[in-house]
């Protein structure tokens, strides 16, 4: 592939529909349901992904937290631009309390894990108690996640690095989970990229010259820390775009995406990209809230 033009990933909406505030509970998203497999889609709420979740799943979630910035002498949560915070005092209690997940506890990101938003700790207990096993990844967000794509060519648009952790019994239960034929069920595009890269990597090392290295610099070699739990950690610059080969990934829960940006092409590549523009113009008539604080998708 020499060319991949941005106009394929774009898309109209009522900038209305973009959520400028979190609903009440974390639970009350609406949740749109899409299966790749059947190419339909359902209408739910968000607590009804007990019903699409399994015994034996493993969902993964990214425990990122995200830095406060100084804003007019007061430190704020980093709200992207389309949540209209103009200035300091525009900001609320609810905003410091909401644009984080109830599971954040690795400070140094530039945005939260906005799919990570709708899970309360009510809800991860029915998960746990369904027999669904809960593992964390970090990857701590750069712009690179959310910036705009500016190049008619995705293929020019340059990946700058985001730094991610995989714990040692993440590795493990993913591992096993995958020999066992069991799902694996990512919240959020960075949780997705974090495992991807991981085992891209790994497939490099196992066929060399294979996929192209998503390690730069210093960190072009796995490295384990040295903890109780060691991890392997690294810096990944993979962008996954149409024919990537998805080697952990089974189902995935996100928000949706703003047009022409790399999550909205991760998102068309792990199901066909018709399919998730027609699903995106279903939750513009059906009003669905956008973005950050806005609905999610269930991509199974």
């Amino acid at each position: 592939m020499t060319s991949l033009p941005l106009s394929l990933f774009n898309y109209d909406f009522p900038k209305e529909l973009i959520a400028q505030h979190p609903p009440v509970q974390r639970e009350d998203a609406r949740m749109m349901v899409l299966n790749r497999e059947k190419k339909s889609w359902d209408h739910k709420k968000f607590p009804d992904i007990l019903d699409f979740l399994k015994s034996g799943d493993v969902l993964v979630m990214n425990d990122a937290q995200a830095d406060f910035i100084e804003m007019e002498g007061k430190l704020v949560p980093p709200l992207p631009p389309y949540i209209k915070r103009k200035k300091a005092s525009d900001f609320t209690e609810e905003d410091a309390n909401r644009y984080r997940t109830i599971y954040a506890k690795k400070p140094g990101s530039k945005a939260a894990p906005t799919a990570g938003f709708h899970f309360s700790e009510e809800m991860l207990q029915k998960i746990k108690s369904k027999g669904i096993q809960i593992a964390f990844v970090t990857l701590h967000i750069s712009y690179d996640t959310y910036k705009p794509i500016r190049s008619e060519n995705i293929l020019e648009h340059p990946m700058h690095g985001e730094s991610f952790e995989i714990p040692e019994n993440t590795q493990q239960l993913v591992a096993q989970a995958k020999q066992e034929g069991r799902r694996v069920i990512a919240v959020g595009t960075t949780s997705v990229r974090a495992l991807e890269s991981w085992a891209t990597h790994q497939q490099q090392q196992d066929f060399p010259g294979g996929s192209e290295d998503c390690l730069s610099g210093e960190s072009r070699e796995f490295r384990r820390s040295q903890k109780e739990n060691p991890a392997v950690v690294g810096n990944t610059h993979l962008f996954i775009l149409p024919g990537y080969p998805f080697k952990i990934v089974d189902g995935m829960l996100t928000n949706f995406h703003r047009p022409r940006s790399t999550v909205l092409v991760m998102v068309s590549t792990f199901a066909e990209r018709e399919l998730v523009l027609s699903a995106y113009q279903e939750a513009i008539r059906e009003k669905y809230r956008l973005f950050s604080y806005g609905d999610c998708m269930l991509i199974t």
